[in-house]
């Protein structure tokens, strides 16, 4: 029994040598069946670094180019403005969001609502977006006609093939009145829309919030059920909206 011990204890001792002769990187490196290394942070799900490199900005083959309506200089008509934006697994909620930041062409275009207006959540069902906002979102710009507002958002969302009307809901709650704009049967509006003045700008993909399973097809209720907050049930899920590319316009 007690050289069992010893020739276990022996053996031990052995192989602690030879840890200690090939450095500290065998503790830190595991080596994969074709030769190659990985650091042992990958295996357990850790990272090296604390902080990770993200990309200024993405290319047109990394992302999706949308059409954005907003108001022009005189908030009588709508302006197009293509934007790329990134991989997205929601690119609904994406194009809202980014539609809600307003244009970046601001010398010849302005936002049609407050930028503190907050998408809360996004829908279909029949080829029906139900778009649910933050009630910021009635406080439209003083300087746009509440009809180029609206519709900059419907243009917007209708420019894809499987989006044939709009129904915007504030805080949970339908609307039929934006204004005194009919807001219960909203499409896609072509006599306010200008003309096409910019070209495409590409988003920042560190500006990308919170995107990929977020948008959902509600119950076959006549409302759509809403969760006790009035954000729409079942969500999230891993449902894109929009069929892409967009139809054009």
């Amino acid at each position: 029994m007690k050289v069992q011990v010893r020739k276990s204890a022996l053996i031990g001792v052995v192989f602690l040598s030879l840890i200690l002769m090939t450095g500290c990187g065998t503790l830190e490196t595991l080596v994969k069946k074709d030769g190659t290394t990985t650091p042992l942070t990958e295996w357990i799900g850790a990272s090296e670094n604390k902080e990770t490199s993200v990309p200024a900005s993405t290319t047109a083959g990394e992302g999706r180019a949308v059409s954005l309506y907003f108001p022009d200089k005189s908030g009588q008509y709508l302006l197009k403005e293509e934007r790329m934006l990134p991989k997205t697994l929601s690119l609904a909620r994406e194009t809202v969001n980014q539609w809600l930041k307003g244009p970046m062409e601001t010398d010849i275009m302005q936002s049609s609502v407050s930028t503190a207006t907050v998408l809360r959540d996004i829908a279909i069902r029949d080829n029906v977006v139900i778009v649910d906002l933050s009630k910021e979102f009635m406080m439209s710009n003083s300087k746009v006609s509440p009809e180029v507002a609206l519709y900059g958002l419907v243009n917007t969302l209708t420019q894809f093939s499987t989006v044939k009307q709009v129904q915007i809901r504030i805080e949970g709650q339908p609307i039929s009145k934006y204004g005194t704009i009919d807001a219960t049967h909203l499409a896609y509006n072509t006599s306010l829309i200008k003309g096409n003045v910019s070209e495409t700008t590409t988003v920042p993909n560190a500006g990308t919030e919170k995107t990929g399973l977020d948008v959902v097809v509600p119950s076959n209720s006549s409302n759509g059920s809403n969760g006790s907050n009035g954000v729409l049930s079942d969500s999230p899920s891993s449902i894109n909206l929009f069929s892409y590319p967009p139809s054009s316009t």
